[in-house]
């Protein structure tokens, strides 16, 4: 394979560097910097692309590429830039002493443990000075007996409030996450707004919106086992709201978590299946183009239907210029249309380069369409059917090789059985959507649907008996491992120069291979010295109880009271598998009624107010929280009246020799 002959790969690969860069180096810009910006460097590229200068000819030819590369960079910095609500003069970020606010509805409820969710997007607000034009987005949570449908005006009374980051170091930081869907207000309403109009969507939403709904209750009503029709409404419509955690549980620790997200394989299922029966590569021109045309139509039509989440929307794209380019010609090359449906998306949205699924998608795509025929290639065995079990095999190896680093990096586990799991998974998957997407479309059969909904039940039922089986298995998954992002960067660079050296087998490949090995092993030298020199306190902040933990010469001494099992696997957990692993020493602590001493095992006592935590003992330390996702120093006074509500970290003096 030559990478030459993938120009979107490269064009998509500078632009997605642009929308990187942009939070570092281009917040303070403006949108018309970088349109002016812009526009400088393509006229600029125009000139020298039509004017020869045979006298600058080597500079000639290097400066053309870098201009085109440092244009596709300011482009995903100005897209990033213009979708950033913060240059906005009229969001809600600028507005204070908001007394009401009129908004409407833009998504369906979501059923969540103590009320109900939706998504507003705001068009006024009332302040001291009267109804004011605004905009932005709050994410609302309500008690109303009745549904919010998707159009419904609301006044809603109060003020939103600006969501919460996160108190605790490698917490989930849910203010950062939906700052990148540029949503920074939350609200809980309860009953208190009035419905000034009720929804009135589009009527292709309406429809879309019934549609879905309608298919969900065929699914509730043929498919009667409540496992199943869970399984069912995920994998074949993409609701996973019912799914329960248990099963989800299961799936993830099997490595086939990926079935239950309708993605690239469901999508390919179905276009699979119309080139099965319709066989438009065989059409001429015409035919094939009105064919191709459908096909487009009824994957757009199935991506709405199921919510049109980052991994639809990429394999919708994705299929739809592999279908372009098929009505030109009958074997297009997938690279392309992959690297431009990627940019394509982020164009109208840079910041889904940060929604974990649509990483996942892609690179677990790519790496099938690299490492799968380098995999295959290994075994070549005589049976047919244990051919097929191969190749289902080489795919979830591909993938899983393609994607163990982000995993590691997001979800600090990997499934020990997923080879085996995905020959469950993948036929299954198959078997289920061969049977389901019949079943859904003739629904309005009973005795057809009937018969159709006990098939998928069964399908599910074995699927699931398969999959809940691997769980069971010892060390079915692999906990607590951490990836910090330069290893994972590391890791990738690894992988992509070793598939070099094995398909072009070129001495400079093995070089380059090794030189990122012998990088990574000093990566983790130097980690593992820097952790073991680190001495210091850290008093989480957590809802009930007490969590603490002192890190000596690379060991962990902690204590836990009366920590909630929740506060404790996302509060108190992350920052420990990073740091210093789950193993633990005792922390000896003595409450002595309005402070709580803590008794160090080098010998040294600390004295925190029991109220604040606040260090009461003298002695050489400093004084961090976490606040806005770092450390920030605090100089301690005798007039601090509270203390910041996060985490607090007390370090001590380095160690000379950690070791």
């Amino acid at each position: 394979m030559k990478f030459n002959e993938f120009p979107f790969l490269r064009y998509t690969a500078f632009f997605i560097l642009g929308v990187l860069v942009y939070p570092s180096i281009g917040q303070n810009v403006t949108p018309r910097t970088f349109l002016t910006c812009l526009v400088l460097g393509t006229v600029l590229y125009g000139v020298l692309a039509l004017v020869y200068f045979p006298k600058i000819r080597r500079t000639y030819l290097q400066l053309i590429p870098f201009l085109a590369y440092t244009n596709l960079i300011v482009m995903g910095m100005y897209c990033a830039s213009l979708r950033d609500v913060s240059h906005d003069p009229q969001h809600l970020l600028q507005f204070s002493g908001i007394e009401a606010y009129l908004v409407a509805v833009r998504e369906t409820d979501q059923q969540k443990p103590k009320s109900v969710a939706n998504l507003v997007e705001v068009y006024a607000v009332r302040t001291a000075d009267g109804w004011r034009e605004a905009r932005g987005k709050v994410q609302v949570y309500h008690r109303s007996p009745s549904p919010l449908l998707p159009g419904s005006v609301l006044l809603i009374r109060g003020f939103p409030q600006r969501i919460a980051p996160a108190k605790n170091p490698e917490a989930f930081d849910y203010a950062a996450f939906m700052a990148r869907k540029q949503i920074y207000f939350s609200h809980f309403i309860g009953t208190d707004f009035r419905l000034l109009q009720a929804g009135n969507m589009a009527p292709w939403q309406a429809g879309i919106l019934w549609l879905r709904q309608h298919l969900e209750q065929q699914v509730d009503r043929y498919i009667t086992t409540d496992a199943s029709a869970q399984i069912a409404k995920a994998l074949l419509l993409g609701q996973k709201k019912d799914l329960d955690e248990e099963i989800g549980e299961a799936y993830a620790t099997a490595g086939a978590m990926h079935i239950l997200a309708v993605s690239g394989l469901h999508v390919g299922i179905i276009y699979g299946f119309i080139f099965l029966f319709f066989k438009p590569q065989r059409a001429g021109r015409y035919q094939r183009i009105v064919l191709l045309g459908a096909v487009i139509l009824l994957i757009w039509l199935y991506a709405a239907i199921t919510g049109l989440s980052p991994s639809v929307l990429r394999a919708a794209a994705m299929f739809t210029f592999i279908s372009l380019a098929q009505m030109k010609s009958r074997n297009p090359s997938i690279f392309n249309p992959l690297a431009l449906s990627a940019m394509l998306l982020l164009v109208y949205d840079p910041f889904l380069i940060y929604a974990v699924g649509f990483q996942l998608s892609y690179i677990a795509l790519l790496g099938i369409l690299l490492f799968q025929p380098m995999i295959r290639s290994l075994w070549h065995p005589d049976a047919r059917w244990l051919s097929y079990l191969w190749d289902i095999s080489s795919v979830g190896m591909a993938a899983q090789l393609a994607t163990f680093p982000l995993s590691i990096y997001y979800f600090h586990a990997f499934p020990a059985y997923f080879f085996l799991s995905n020959l469950v998974a993948i036929p299954g998957a198959f078997l289920i959507m061969a049977l389901g997407l019949p079943f859904l479309l003739l629904t309005s059969f009973p005795i057809i649907a009937g018969f159709l909904g006990e098939l998928v039940n069964k399908a599910i039922w074995l699927v699931n008996e398969g999959i809940f089986s691997f769980q069971r298995l010892p060390y079915a998954k692999i906990d607590f491992l951490h990836f910090s992002l330069p290893q994972m960067l590391l890791i990738w660079i690894g992988l992509f120069f070793a598939y070099l050296l094995v398909t072009q087998r070129k001495k400079k490949h093995y070089y380059l291979t090794l030189l990122v090995l012998l990088l990574l092993g000093a990566y983790r030298i130097g980690e593992t010295w820097q952790k073991a020199s680190q001495h210091y306190l850290l008093v989480y902040r957590v809802g009930q109880g007490l969590a603490v933990d002192y890190t000596f010469r690379g060991q962990l001494y902690s204590t836990l009271s009366q920590v909630s099992a929740e506060d404790f696997t996302y509060q108190v957990l992350p920052h420990r598998i990073k740091q210093t692993g789950i193993r633990a020493g005792k922390l000896l602590v003595r409450d002595l009624g309005k402070l709580i001493r803590l008794e160090l095992p080098d010998g040294k006592k600390l004295d925190l107010e029991k109220r604040s935590w606040r260090p009461l003992t003298a002695g050489s330390y400093r004084l961090y929280f976490w606040q806005e996702g770092r450390w920030q120093l605090h100089e301690p006074s005798a007039s601090d009246l509270s203390l910041p509500q996060a985490a607090m970290k007390i370090t001590f003096p380095s160690l000379s020799n950690p070791f």
